[in-house]
């Protein structure tokens, strides 16, 4: 005969392991919580690149979690004469507070990505076309200088972001690695300035940029985890369904080989647009194979239906949600 008191504790043992596997059950089943991006838009003449209260109303109208920030370096013309910086150089303190809106008593509950310099070319006030920025992921000069200009523009803004958005730029100078410490460099400088929950940082694929392709995509997210857990718990991809598609068409090469090899868990969140109207059906983009990929997803990410019309966000929207059901 086995003892009671051996028969307790493999009943205790046995109860435990049940409730550790229904744990893990009800977590692998729940459905990821999926939050919508109020994308940038052109602001009133004379706002330039406006503030966080008028887009919070904005997107509040249309269910959208999230408010999108433009945190490029100069990007036209017309910030190039106001300002007195070139094109495609970075903000100072002064052109700051000149092109953003500051706000008091920002809402607790208003969250924002800021979504940082992409890296392209553009005409200066002379109608000169400029280089595109110099992303110097490998300079870590460069890297702290980056850094304090978005803990300046969070300041003007009067509350720190919940995400911040990165592009590789073309240097190829700069590694997989150096991307990923740059991330977390970001990271611990805002923090330590806020003194607040580090925001997540994600990098997006860019057509043309040293991270193109999918292939290139799973080795930024294998240098992420060979770098640290930490990091990549709280860094990862912003997956842009349609420069991924544009850039396997440009390279005559298979875009469903370019999804298959995006790593699943390193999506923190998608972009959804057509260069950049609201997408449809009648798509080059073949957005139910592209979808396919998204709903494989099993943790929370977000959507950015990136269009630059208010009329049609609602619409990208729409056609998101009827693709993950």
């Amino acid at each position: 005969m086995i003892p009671f008191t051996i028969i307790g504790k493999l009943v205790s043992l046995h109860n435990g392991i049940r409730v550790i596997n229904e744990k893990h059950h009800a977590e692998y089943h729940r459905m990821p919580t999926i939050s919508f991006v109020y994308p940038s838009m052109v602001q009133p003449d004379g706002t330039f690149r406006g503030g966080l209260l008028t887009r919070l109303e904005e997107a509040s109208l249309i269910g959208c979690q999230y408010v999108e920030i433009p945190a490029n370096f100069i990007k036209n013309a017309h910030e190039e004469r106001a300002t007195g910086i070139g094109v495609c150089q970075m903000l100072t303190d002064e052109a700051i507070g000149l092109l953003y809106t500051a706000s008091d008593n920002v809402p607790e509950d208003l969250h924002y990505i800021l979504h940082t310099e992409p890296s392209f070319s553009h005409l200066d006030a002379n109608g000169i076309k400029q280089p595109a920025a110099d992303l110097r992921w490998h300079d870590q000069k460069w890297v702290s200088q980056f850094s304090a200009m978005l803990i300046a523009i969070s300041e003007c803004l009067g509350k720190p972001a919940d995400i911040i958005e990165i592009h590789p730029g073309l240097n190829r100078s700069a590694t997989m690695k150096d991307i990923v410490s740059s991330m977390e460099s970001i990271q611990g400088t805002y923090n330590d300035h806020f003194g607040h929950p580090s925001p997540t940082m994600v990098l997006e694929n860019r057509n043309g940029s040293i991270v193109e392709t999918g292939r290139q995509l799973r080795e930024f997210w294998m240098a992420m985890e060979d770098y640290s857990e930490d990091v990549g718990r709280s860094c990862g991809i912003v997956l842009d369904l349609s420069v991924l598609f544009n850039t396997a068409r440009r390279r005559g090469e298979s875009y469903p080989g370019y999804l298959d090899n995006v790593p699943i868990d390193g999506i923190k969140g998608i972009h959804v647009h057509t260069l950049p109207k609201a997408p449809s059906s009648s798509d080059p983009v073949p957005w139910d194979l592209a979808f396919a990929k998204v709903k494989q997803i099993k943790h929370d990410f977000f959507i950015n239906p990136e269009i630059h019309h208010k009329n049609k966000v609602g619409q990208t929207i729409a056609f998101c949600k009827e693709r993950l059901h």
